[in-house]
């Protein structure tokens, strides 16, 4: 009975837990709902805040271009985009130009729908004339008003700014003053390098020690060559660089341009693969400035493989010990010729100095002329001294002769 009796006591309290119970599990539920809502809804909301910029080209073979409102320094990009490449065409357009120092984002999506119904119009009528005003080199001429090393530089800088928020973060990547110091060459000192090699269709070029891989990019657009390579051990200016080559590329097919063959690696440009890439190259490129002495050894004995014609563009001498009759056979100058390039302001981003630039072409053959040199050299002092032997020797007979004599 007592059992009972504590059964049927029982019964309503556990009765009365199962309820709280249920209604803690619900309110829970209700509470990670009404969160997941809560979350979904700011998701939505963050979602329906990135827009998507949608800019016509007016390149004839030209993609549209379309950006997201969340990438790296978007509105400048669009901005240069009319300033510098369309300049002269929206006179031409029946719309209101743009007061880019008040524009919004709100402003900028509204602009961007008007340009975009008039540009269509625009190439639609171009097309019915039957004229050639939009293939890239007449927009150049007309429109651009510039040389091929401003459109390529703009592309350049464009994808670079695309890219990376802030590149001061690529310095704490490096190891200060050591051979990964980052310091990037300029667009304008790559194009003095590669008009005064006169590069052609045949060069295959390599970057050692690519960065973002700007250089390669710009070599890229700027000239036509076999293939350009940059090479990147640190991960985060490599990371950068895959994305710079992809902007890079969404900005050239805007343009309606297909670039020179390219391509960036991530990795040590002293693997196998990459040693074999360098002694295949006809031109190499490599800022060496701060490369240290184990490394420049290692550089050089890769170089000492490279043909006869290649070309090696650096800012510290390769070799810059005295070459003697006892080491020519092993100086890296008997292998190659060094001279100084022509120079420009402002040739690398790091610093106002002047940095010297230096191309050392590679001479297979150079060292038995050397080495002939050495032997004719030395021939020469042999026989100067068995004519001074021989001029003592004489005078010496001579001297005798009178002593008899006498």
């Amino acid at each position: 009975m007592l059992k009972g009796t504590e059964s049927k006591e029982l019964q309503p309290k556990l009765i009365m837990q199962g309820r709280r119970s249920a209604r803690n599990i619900q309110k829970r539920s209700q509470t990670s709902d009404q969160s997941q809502n809560v979350a979904s809804k700011k998701m939505k909301k963050t979602e329906a805040r990135v827009q998507i910029y949608k800019v016509q080209s007016l390149f004839r073979n030209g993609v549209d271009l379309l950006l997201r409102s969340d990438e790296p320094h978007v509105e400048e990009v669009i901005e240069t985009i009319f300033k510098e490449y369309y300049k002269n065409v929206m006179p031409r357009l029946p719309l209101k130009q743009p007061d880019w120092n008040k524009m919004d984002s709100v402003g900028l999506l509204a602009f961007l729908d008007i340009f975009n119904t008039a540009a269509e119009k625009f190439k639609e009528e171009v097309f019915q004339r039957r004229r050639a005003l939009l293939t890239p080199a007449r927009w150049q001429k007309v429109h651009l008003d510039s040389d091929s090393f401003q459109e390529g530089h703009l592309v350049t800088v464009l994808a670079r700014m695309l890219s990376a928020r802030d590149e001061r973060v690529l310095k704490k990547h490096y190891k200060s003053f050591s051979s990964e110091t980052y310091g990037a060459t300029t667009t304008q000192q790559m194009k003095n390098i590669l008009d005064q090699l006169n590069v052609t269709k045949e060069d295959v070029i390599i970057d050692l020690g690519s960065g973002i891989g700007q250089l390669v990019t710009f070599t890229a657009s700027y000239a036509d060559v076999a293939k350009t390579y940059g090479i990147e051990k640190c991960p985060r200016p490599a990371e950068i660089a895959t994305r710079v080559s992809e902007n890079f590329k969404r900005l050239m097919a805007f343009f309606g341009k297909v670039p020179s063959p390219y391509k960036l690696i991530e990795g040590d440009f002293l693997t196998d693969e990459n040693k074999e890439r360098i002694k295949k190259a006809t031109i190499i490129i490599a800022n060496n400035l701060l490369f240290d002495d184990k490394l420049m050894k290692k550089l050089k004995e890769i170089f000492y493989f490279c043909n006869s014609g290649t070309r090696i563009v650096v800012t510290k001498l390769i070799d810059n010990t005295r070459m003697t009759e006892d080491n020519f056979s092993e100086h890296f100058d008997s292998y190659s010729d060094t001279v100084p390039l022509n120079g420009i302001d402002r040739q690398v981003e790091w610093t106002k100095n002047n940095v010297p630039f230096w191309v050392t072409t590679m001479d297979q053959e150079k060292v038995f002329r050397v080495g002939a040199e050495y032997g004719a050299q030395k021939e020469e002092q042999e026989a100067k001294l068995e004519a001074k032997r021989l001029t003592r020797a004489q005078n010496a007979e001579m001297r005798n002769g009178r002593n008899t004599s006498s």
